[in-house]
């Protein structure tokens, strides 16, 4: 068999959930490819969790190495078992991995394997900015590698590598690319524990729908990383949905001991980080303090050092130690954004937000969280609204509704208020009639109209549309002229008058003019009451 042949045959057996048969036919070819064989064994050592045999085997194969395609496979399966190996400082592996699958022909069914398993070692090492590096300029094994299972396996490497740098819409769309007819159960458990990640991020209600049969798929004890992967992944979507209990058994399933070490340290970190999490949830502070030990032991890894600096963060504001807590939380900021980890950036501005609050800095909290949030929104991180509102809610504070999510985002009492506003009433009324104060009306106005997407109450009854009340006449309007109803209909549209100006080829003055004279005409006592008495005679018909 040819070291082509090889790499197919190994591949696929470690996808398709036979990783020590893949690594036996491995180890079997050294003696014709030295090199390619030892590579191919390090990343089987690294599906089954054997970090230390990995090390060994991709030692070997990069001594052995004489030609620049086996050297380029040696490299990203150095990088990639390096991932799991707290001694061993991975950065350098991993730039050589994907440096080496960027210089080398990234075409092909041998160079784009090598570039998968470099991206993945990028993604695995938390290196995500390296990854998406490699993205930029390399399309994926899609094409070579159709109707092998390593297709979907890069796949679903893409879509991880979109959530975790926050591009929540993007992973939405590239989770549809891993629901394929005809691919294996291992496959299916694998793109459904994807979609869970990738709908918890999105804050969508069926996140996890899929949660119970994908976890009953895998063996009570997962024998390799793709095993251990899927019920990270369901673990991390349950988070994301503010489920942290359900999340830390998973973990626990998957890590294999305490200190989850069949695990790569960024999966023991983030993995740690929800163990304590679920412990400072339930003031188990015995339980927590445990679990700090543990993530105590990877604290200095460039991996997985921002997770536990974040992690510790939280024992530390559970502890009061409020000076403690927010380095820890700003270094691991700075550190995430730094390497494009913008889920984990956004969970640290949380951190940091409970910890202003904890110092009665209120005011820090709010306006850090609302940039947060307003970022997500951007990229469809909808769960990160859900848990920053939930910190803001401790101290009845709200942030701004999503722009132009309309009623969906507002409460009970902000869509009391949009209807009275719709139905015409002004300032005053909705205060008497609501019994509320005129700064709290306007703060609630202000909310209405953010949730529309318009700056105006004319704006507001363009997009959400008329309301009638007893008290409007029903009697129909006095005719305008020709003019008149083109400046009252763009009016209405919520056109201010230099774009209505614009839009007929004349003056603003000559608008203003029109304007004032159907005032009159229909007794309106504003341009708020024209566009409402327009849009009542178009719904009138």
């Amino acid at each position: 068999m040819d070291r082509l042949g090889l790499l197919e045959r190994v591949m696929g057996d470690l996808v398709e959930g036979r990783p020590r048969l893949a690594r036996a036919h491995a180890l079997a070819a050294v003696v014709a490819d030295p090199s390619p064989a030892l590579s191919l064994a390090a990343v089987a050592d690294f599906w089954l969790g054997d970090f230390a045999g990995g090390a060994r085997h991709a030692g070997q194969a990069l001594e052995l190495a004489d030609d620049d395609p086996a050297r380029a496979l040696a490299l990203a399966a150095a990088a990639l078992v390096a991932t799991g190996d707290p001694a061993d400082r991975c950065e350098e592996r991993v730039l050589l991995a994907v440096d080496a699958g960027l210089a080398g022909e990234r075409g092909g069914r041998w160079g784009t394997a090598v570039c998968y398993l470099a991206t993945e070692a990028a993604l695995v090492s938390a290196r995500l900015d390296v990854a998406n590096r490699m993205l930029a300029v390399w399309p994926g094994p899609e094409r070579e590698w159709a109707g092998h299972p390593l297709a979907l396996q890069a796949a679903a490497c893409w879509a991880r590598l979109a959530i975790f740098t926050g591009r929540v819409d993007e992973a939405l769309a590239l989770t549809s690319e891993l629901r394929r007819p005809g691919e294996s159960s291992r496959l299916a458990v694998l793109s459904h524990s994807v979609d869970c990640l990738v709908l918890g991020h999105a804050g969508h209600p069926e996140a996890m729908a899929a949660r119970q049969r994908v976890e009953e798929a895998v063996p009570v004890e997962p024998t390799d990383w793709v095993e251990r992967g899927v019920l990270m992944l369901l673990a991390f979507g349950a988070t994301a949905m503010g489920d942290t209990r359900a999340a830390a058994e998973l973990i626990l399933r998957a890590g294999g001991d305490a200190g989850l070490r069949r695990c790569t340290l960024i999966d023991r970190a983030l993995g740690l980080e929800v163990l304590l999490s679920a412990a400072l949830d339930e003031g188990d502070a015995v339980a927590a303090a445990a679990w700090v030990v543990q993530l105590e032991e990877i604290e200095t890894h460039p991996i997985s050092a921002p997770s536990v600096d974040r992690a510790l963060a939280r024992a530390l504001l559970a502890q009061g130690d409020l000076e403690a807590a927010r380095a820890r939380a700003l270094r691991s900021v700075a550190a995430c954004r730094e390497h494009e980890r913008l889920v984990e950036a956004a969970d640290g501005e949380i951190v940091l937000a409970q910890v202003s609050i904890a110092a009665h800095d209120v005011a820090s909290a709010v306006r850090g969280l609302r940039a947060t949030v307003t970022a997500a929104d951007l990229s469809g991180h909808t769960s990160v609204r859900r848990r920053a509102a939930s910190t803001l809610g401790s101290v009845r504070r709200r942030l701004p509704p999503v722009v132009g999510a309309g009623w969906a985002a507002l409460s009970e009492r902000e869509a009391e208020v949009a209807r009275l506003i719709l139905g015409g009433a002004d300032q005053a009324e909705i205060a008497q009639t609501l019994f509320l104060s005129p700064h709290t009306v306007r703060v609630h106005t202000s909310r209405v109209l953010c949730a529309f997407g318009v700056s105006t109450r004319v704006g507001l009854l363009a997009a959400a549309g008329y309301t009638p009340l007893a008290s409007d006449d029903v009697k129909p309007l006095p005719a305008l002229s020709p003019r008149q109803g083109e400046v009252v209909t763009l009016l209405a549209q919520g056109r201010s008058n230099a774009q209505i100006a614009s839009e007929l080829g004349v003056s603003v003055k000559a608008v203003e003019k029109h304007v004032g004279d159907v005032r009159a005409r229909w007794g309106a006592s504003s341009r708020f009451e024209v566009a409402r008495r327009w849009w009542g005679e178009q719904q009138r018909g």
